[in-house]
């Protein structure tokens, strides 16, 4: 059975406060308990988190639910974003890091980019989910992906299509408004399409502090090692915190960034002595500490960033560096 985490509660939690739904009983109706709320990486069944959605589209009769909770998720979400974009190079490398990035879903939701011609799609695949209405869930991650995309690039950067899986509604008037581009229903997947010249864009960051904070993490992991901060140490440790959100991070994928074969970088590593296995925990132990000093980011979104496919992986690894948990570091 697919889940979720809870953490996808709380977009939802806040709409509903904001426009006086009454959320707890009608999570509690569909057998959600909200002191899941206090527990961000708990799951809970997907099925259920499915019903809580038709059950606030039935009680409020408010089609745009969905367009409301997916501006909440952005800018709940904003700080991972920002903390990927931080990390790219392009926009073209921050795109593809996308897809890793939407943690709250569990496994209800797989996404993906795909080209097609001189497009890309952001394309989501949802399991369970009714092809024949209005789908809430559908619309808030719509909407939050195209306010991501437009968010981190200097320059406006608008869809030239949106696909829902479901059939048209009688009034598109909201959806128009949200999209600004023509809509398609009834398709066999839920999507953005943008075209290609976008990925040459600058991003936003370019013009922010993000560097200098990029700056501060590398001084401070440099601190807590007998590393020289030289031009390898420097681009080792930018190649190796690009790719941990990718979860592929390889002696062979970092060898080639750094254009390089692999029993090079391992001999540099060597005369460094150390190993690539070894110098990745150290980014990854600094960069989870750095982390969880920022209550902004979650658990959850932690783990991705640093390369887990979950929070249990990342907090078994976080023990053994400093034996207590993220939660329990993050308490002190």
């Amino acid at each position: 059975m697919s889940v979720v985490y809870a953490s996808s509660l709380e977009p939802l939690a806040k709409v509903s406060d904001a426009l006086g739904v009454p959320f707890e009983a009608l999570a509690h109706k569909v057998g959600i308990d909200i002191g899941l709320l206090n527990t961000p990486d708990a799951t809970l069944p997907a099925e259920k988190y499915i019903r809580l959605h038709e059950e606030i589209l039935q009680q409020t009769g408010n089609a745009e639910m969905g367009l409301l909770i997916g501006r909440v998720s952005y800018l709940e979400s904003f700080h991972i974003y920002m903390s990927l974009a931080s990390a790219s190079n392009t926009f073209r490398d921050w795109i593809n890091l996308i897809p890793g990035m939407s943690p709250a879903w569990g496994d209800l939701m797989k996404t993906s980019i795909r080209r097609k011609g001189d497009y890309f799609i952001l394309e989501m695949r949802f399991e369970g989910l009714s092809n024949s209405k209005r789908c809430l869930i559908t619309d808030s991650f719509l909407a939050s992906s195209m306010m991501v995309m437009d968010g981190f690039c200097v320059l406006p950067v608008r869809p030239v299509r949106v696909d829902f899986t479901y059939a048209q509604p009688s009034d598109t008037t909201a959806l128009q408004e949200a999209f600004r581009a023509p809509l398609h229903f009834d398709q066999p997947t839920s999507g953005v399409h943008y075209h290609k010249s976008v990925l040459d864009l600058p991003q936003l960051h370019v013009s922010t502090s993000v560097y200098d904070n990029v700056k501060e993490e590398l001084e401070e992991f440099l601190s807590f090692t007998s590393w020289a901060g030289d031009s390898f140490t420097t681009n080792l440790y930018t190649i190796i915190r690009r790719q941990l959100p990718t979860g592929k991070c390889t002696v062979k994928s970092v060898a080639a960034a750094l254009n390089m074969s692999s029993r090079t970088l391992q001999l540099r590593l060597k005369e460094r002595d150390t190993q690539f296995r070894y110098f990745v925990q150290q980014v990854r132990s600094t960069l989870a500490v750095r982390y969880l000093q920022d209550k902004n980011f979650s658990i959850i979104n932690i783990a991705l960033l640093l390369g887990y496919g979950d929070p249990t992986s990342f907090s078994a690894a976080f023990k053994s560096w400093h034996g207590c948990s993220p939660r329990e570091y993050r308490n002190r």
